[in-house]
């Protein structure tokens, strides 16, 4: 009777283990179509605006900057600072404009950047690094917009928005939790990735179970 019982109760833990699997598995199957909904869906003027900030924040954290997603997070009170970078030996407040190919940047959103970049110079706590303005786009500059950067100091970047980038999250908390962050989950602007922490971007749900990782 006592062997019986033992089986019996060694099968109903196989069955609630597998049970729990399918339901950890479909999570993340309902996680990665989400995300593949997500990513073809067609964006609004403010949404593809925020895509873009992101695309760009990536590319410095890849290389390991820290990242202040401060245009995601505060929105029209982001002063004109999209991201906030910073980097060893200097802080870059970049301004980035996702906009069609026959438009121009005109010199007024020079003036902007560097009006908020000057600003910020003279309200944040000293660090003894220097601060610069650097702008993204995916569209073209004018003339003007051209001289009056080079005479501020300006740096001017073109860059097209890569929509498939590796954009999943994969972060450790402080006790050593690891979670996955989707880009419409309400942190993720918060969560700062730093590769000497084993923490990734991947492009995946399944690279980041892969690694380890669960749902947030």
């Amino acid at each position: 009777m006592t062997y019986a019982l033992i089986i019996l109760i060694l099968v109903v833990l196989a069955v609630c283990i597998i049970i729990l699997a399918k339901r950890l598995f479909n999570k993340d199957v309902r996680a990665q179509r989400a995300l593949n909904k997500y990513v073809r869906r067609n964006f609004s003027t403010e949404e593809i605006g925020k895509f873009y900030e992101r695309y760009i924040g990536h590319l410095y954290e890849t290389e390991g900057h820290d990242v202040v997603y401060h245009g995601a997070l505060n929105g029209y009170a982001d002063l004109g600072r999209d991201l906030i970078v910073k980097c060893v030996d200097e802080t870059l407040i970049v301004q980035t404009k996702c906009w069609s190919k026959n438009k121009l940047i005109q010199e007024k959103h020079i003036f902007q950047l560097f009006g908020t970049m000057t600003h910020f110079k003279l309200t944040s706590e000293k660090t003894g690094c220097p601060t610069k303005a650097v702008f993204y786009t995916t569209a073209k500059y004018s003339n003007i917009a051209k001289d009056a950067a080079r005479v501020l100091g300006v740096e001017l970047r073109t860059e097209e928005l890569n929509r498939s980038y590796p954009m999943i999250k994969c972060s450790v908390s402080t006790f050593g939790e690891k979670f996955y962050y989707l880009p419409f989950d309400s942190d993720y602007d918060k969560i700062k990735i730093d590769l000497n922490r084993n923490e990734y971007f991947v492009k995946t749900v399944k690279e980041a179970v892969g690694k380890g990782f669960r749902r947030a």
